[in-house]
């Protein structure tokens, strides 16, 4: 069983996760990020895993999932700490517009025939 809360404010949405992170439980909780996920412009999202007590393989992927789409994950027991620490941290990559414009220096050789 998977108790999830929402909690919206014009700063963060955050998912309050009470239980166990596994089985069909997944697929409803990646339904309500894929859902809320497009409310969330300009604001952090928070995946809170304080008061859950198992995760099942299934509910890894999701995590990691969340956490490479910029998905913050607070945990606070050892073993869910464990579970979050093997996850990745989203990688920061420049976009196109925002890697600054560069200089190309192009030489011409003469055609040595």
């Amino acid at each position: 069983m998977l108790k999830i809360t929402l909690l919206d404010s014009a700063r963060e949405l955050r998912f309050r996760l009470e239980g166990k992170l596994s089985g069909l439980w997944v697929g409803e909780l990646r339904q309500c990020w894929v859902t809320a996920s497009s409310t969330t412009v300009g604001r952090r999202t928070v995946l809170d895993l304080r008061e859950v007590d198992f995760v099942d393989e299934e509910g890894e992927t999701l995590m990691r999932d969340m956490r490479e789409r910029g998905v913050e994950l607070h945990a606070t027991t050892p073993f869910i700490r464990a579970i979050v620490d093997r996850i990745p941290r989203a990688a920061r990559c420049a976009t196109v517009e925002e890697q600054p414009a560069r200089a190309v220096n192009a030489f011409v050789c003469p055609d040595p025939s």
